[in-house]
Parts: C-alpha cells; structure tokens; sequence
C-alpha cells in the first residue's frame, strides 16, 4: 500500500470520526424538543455539514476500494436523510401523517437492515448498534411498536446495558399501553355485539335448520377463536413478565435513580407491579412459595409507589390487590385481624375506587376463591365419593 492511500485512509477515519460527532449534537438538539427557529436553523446547518463529510468519505472509499467504509458512509448517509424527513416533518405548515412518515422511512429502514447484515460480515459490533439505534428511532416515530420492541430486544440480547435496557423497558409499556385500549375496544364491541346477539335472539332460533347444518364448521370456528384467544393471553401475560423482569433488572444496579424513574412512569409501573403481583391469584398454595415470593415483591413495589406520590388510591388498590393474595394463606385468626384492617383502611381513607370495598364484601359473603381450603375438601368429598361408587360396581 502507497504512502498515499495510508494518508487517504487516515482523512477517511477523522472525517467519519468527524460524522460521529456532528450527528451526537443532531441528536442532542432533537432531544431537547425545542423546535425554533434557532434550534431548526442548527440542525440545518449540522446536516448540511454531515453532507459534505458523506460526499468526501464517500470519495475516499472510491480511491480505496473500502467496502468497510463504504458501508459506514451509508448508516451516514441514512442518519441524514431521516433526520431531515424529520426536521421536514417539524418544519411543515400542515402535519405529517404516521402513515406518511413511514411511506418516507421505508427505504431507510430497507438500507439499514442491509448495513446490519453487513455489520455481522465485517463483525463490527458498533456498527451493527448504530443500525440498531436509528432503526428505533424510526420505529418509535412512525409507531410500529412491534418492530421497535423487536428490535430493542435484538439490542438488549447483544449488549446488556442500562441505556438499552430502559429504552426496552419503555417500548414494552408502550406495547402495554397500546394492548389495554385495544382490549378496551374489544370490550366496548363485544358489549355491542351481546346487545345485538339479544334483539336477534328470535330471528336465531327461527333459523335453526340452517345453524344444525352449519354445526361442524360452527364448532371448528369456535375452536379456531378459543385458541387465538388463549395465544393472545399467553403473549399477554409474557409481556407483562418480560417488562417486570428489565425493571428489576434496572432497579438491581447500583445508583440506579429508583424513585425518579418510577415518578417517570408511576401510572403504568403501578399497573405492571398490580399485575404481576395478582398473577398469584390462582395458584396460591402451601406449595407455591415461590409465586408468593414474586407476588408479594411486586404488591410491595406498587404499595412504595403508592408512598412516593402519596397516591390514597393507589394505597388503597395496592392493599386490597395484595389481602386478597395473602388472605388464602392465613389462619382463621390472622384473616380476621386483616379483615379488621381493611375496614379501618377503607373508613379512614374512602378511596374513590372499589377495589377494598369489592375485596371486604367478597370476605363478607365468603367468596370460594377466598377459601382455598374449603374447595380442597370439597375436591376430597368427590374423589372419595366415586372412589366408592368405583368400589361398589
């Protein structure tokens, strides 16, 4: 190699060292929010700036026949165009649409899926986490939320760390978020369709001839819809433990800033703790020490939620949710001593919610799912019973 195409390779590595930099301030500017004309004036100027360093990079690359920085001029290249579909987007008299910003973004994500493959080739690690990071950037502006948990979890599994962990941690509560109003609406449909199912209940029972007919596929349908279901609640309940499993993870390292991160996030932290806390519910036993270990770890970080906005209802819905877990597992005395508190807890605080009003008429009326004991004797009766019928045929 000339002396000449050392030089050329030394320029290369400072203008795309140069490249770094100038997109660290883009990204800094961004972050803040502050879309005026200064601010959008700056980023104008970096990106012009990063243009020239592209098309000087790119000359280079050329020269030398760099396959390696040919595709680092490209993430570049793909770092400009998006950010300026953005700066676009910030700058138009008429909003963008999400659906227009992903039509934008479509050949972005097209060459950065491309440069990851690449990066693997080459074995550059940091490459293939610059494709990752702009990747979820497009993905969290344009709302594809799958994409971008997908995506997030690829980067997680690569490189275990804080940053990565957190930007996981939110997506998941995006896709939270994003689930609970669509089962929202499910529900909002499904009541719709029960009142239309009553008003055509005759007209049904006139076509019966045509429902016998139709059982066979009726039932393969109602199969088919069972299962769905079924996978839907399973990917569910994953979500809510792939999320609850980074927060833990999060709150494990030293100087993590606890308090501040939930104040972030309270509403659907308190959610995710209520959640992963009530999974118990239908497998507290004398047996299942473990659930009741992770139960009560999460009743406990809703109830220090519940302390740290001096949320009553928060407190409250934190108590009641966790009673109803502990209250299966305790002696008749110490059940009725925490019956006492409930009452005291409801009388003093009246918390708008029904939560611990639900879970003190439910004692009262001796709800079975209340008492695990009493359905084992009852589980006992029956089994001896047709033991005994067995024995006398």
């Amino acid at each position: 190699m000339t002396t000449t195409d050392n030089e050329k390779k030394v320029k290369l590595q400072q203008i795309l060292t140069d490249s770094l930099l100038l997109q660290k301030q883009v990204k800094v500017i961004f972050v803040g929010g502050n879309n005026n004309e200064t601010t959008i004036k700056q980023i104008t100027t970096l990106l012009g700036q990063l243009r020239d360093k592209s098309k000087q990079a790119n000359e280079l690359c050329e020269q030398l026949s760099h396959d390696h920085g040919k595709s680092l001029v490209s993430i570049l290249n793909c770092f400009i165009n998006w950010n300026q579909i953005v700066l676009d987007a910030t700058t138009s008299t008429t909003p963008t649409s999400i659906e227009k910003l992903k039509e934008y973004s479509l050949p972005i994500e097209s060459k950065l899926i491309e440069i990851r493959s690449i990066a693997k080739s080459f074995k550059d690690v940091s490459l293939d986490a610059r494709s990752m990071e702009l990747l979820t950037n497009i993905y969290n502006k344009t709302n594809q939320i799958e994409k971008e948990v997908d995506i997030l979890e690829k980067a997680v599994s690569a490189e275990k760390n804080p940053q990565r962990s957190v930007a996981l941690f939110d997506a998941y509560l995006k896709k939270l978020d994003h689930t609970y109003q669509d089962r929202d609406r499910i529900y909002q449909l499904n009541n719709k369709d029960s009142q239309q199912q009553q008003q055509q209940q005759q007209q049904q029972q006139d076509n019966d001839e045509d429902i016998k007919v139709s059982t066979s596929s009726s039932k393969k349908y109602q199969q088919e819809k069972e299962k769905e279901k079924e996978d839907k609640d399973n990917g569910f309940m994953k979500l809510h433990a792939d999320a609850w499993e980074i927060y833990l993870w999060l709150k494990s390292m030293p100087g993590f800033p606890r308090d501040q991160f939930i104040l972030q996030r309270k509403n659907q932290l308190f959610k995710l703790a209520i959640y992963i806390g009530s999974l118990a519910n239908p497998l507290i036993s004398a047996k299942d020490k473990e659930v009741v270990s992770i139960s009560m770890e999460a009743f406990d970080e809703a109830l220090h939620i519940a302390d740290i906005t001096q949320n009553k209802e928060y407190f409250c819905a934190a108590t009641a949710h966790k009673s109803s877990v502990v209250y299966r597992t305790l002696p008749e005395d110490e059940r009725a001593k925490l019956f006492k508190s409930l009452v005291e807890v409801e009388q003093s605080m009246k918390p708008v919610n029904s939560e611990i009003r639900d879970l003190i008429q439910s004692i009262e009326n001796k709800d079975p799912s209340l008492f695990p004991e009493k359905k084992e004797q009852e589980d006992k009766e029956k089994d001896e019973k047709l033991k005994k019928e067995n024995e006398s045929k």
